[in-house]
């Protein structure tokens, strides 16, 4: 009971206490402006970033839609390529055949 009569016996500075009040209030509205500036920055440049990423998309399909073709004209190449060497194979047996036909008539 004798600590509620000290604080009931001492004095109360209300503008003082009233100024203190002002000033946490002030520093919190700072605060919380900062926050505030802080978060929209961030959100610009979230948007940014989605409108690189989106640009990066429209050019890959870009790239890819004008590789399509030459991906085509390679696997007709690889195609070339394994039928000529079938065909080179088939030259050289028909030569090496031809020569050895020689050999023996000679």
């Amino acid at each position: 009971m004798s600590a509620t009569l000290a604080i009931m016996s001492t004095p109360f500075d209300l503008p003082a206490s009233l100024s203190r009040l002002e000033a946490r209030l002030d520093d919190i509205d700072r605060k919380v402006e900062t926050m505030s500036t802080t978060w929209r920055k961030a959100m610009e440049w979230i948007a940014q970033m989605g409108e690189h990423v989106q640009s990066l998309d429209d050019f890959r399909e870009e790239v890819r839609a004008s590789l399509e073709p030459l991906f085509s004209k390679l696997d007709n190449v690889d195609e070339i390529m394994r039928i000529m060497r079938h065909a080179t194979s088939d030259v050289s047996r028909r030569i090496d055949l031809l020569e050895s036909d020689r050999r023996l008539a000679g």
